[in-house]
């Protein structure tokens, strides 16, 4: 009896996970009505706007005092960013108290330009205080500084790259590999 019960929860289970696995997340464009919000801000709103024109768009989270994202300047992130001027990148502080760090990445050698989008993501409060962080961007969790987002076709996010340093030339390979037409659809 306790399996006839059961059995009604099961087949729901199961075909709410196939529903799942027809649309990965990596081809749904970012724009969809849960990221249109009243939370959304204006870095998230210009970002978005780059984000869904033609080509290839990196997006890259990091803080000034987060040794891990001074260590990709310092590995030469620029050089990725100068090799590609047909791709657009938008460089996000998060958690700084809604500083954009622009002074920090011109020391080496990234510039605002119509290539390269420098902004600061507010938080509620004081960045300090944990719970007033935000710890999403366009509906996608940001729980590490470094992060980095390439997105193509449309809107829709290629690679994630989460949980540390990237090297210019990992960010050379991903960049190449979100121009290849395959797709997961």
């Amino acid at each position: 009896m306790r399996l006839l019960l059961a059995l009604p929860l099961l087949l729901t289970a199961c075909a709410t996970a196939q529903v799942a696995r027809t649309v990965p997340p990596s081809t749904r464009p970012i724009l969809t009505e849960d990221t249109r919000d009243a939370d959304r801000t204006a870095v998230e709103a210009a970002v978005a706007e780059r984000v869904v024109a033609e080509g290839v768009h990196v997006v890259h989270f990091w803080a000034p005092w987060c040794g891990n994202s001074r260590a990709e300047l310092e590995g030469g992130l620029y050089e990725a960013v100068e090799a590609h001027p047909d791709v657009t990148f938008s460089f996000v502080t998060i958690w700084n108290d809604a500083e954009d760090g622009a002074d920090r990445l011109a020391r080496y050698g990234i510039e605002a330009s119509d290539h390269v989008f420098v902004a600061a993501q507010p938080d509620r409060g004081p960045s300090a205080d944990r719970a007033l962080r935000r710890t999403t961007f366009l509906g996608i969790p940001l729980t590490w500084t470094p992060t980095t987002h390439i997105y193509n076709r449309g809107g829709k996010l290629a690679y994630a790259f989460n949980y540390g340093e990237l090297t210019p030339a990992m960010l050379t390979e991903a960049i190449a590999n979100a121009r290849n037409e395959w797709t997961h659809e």
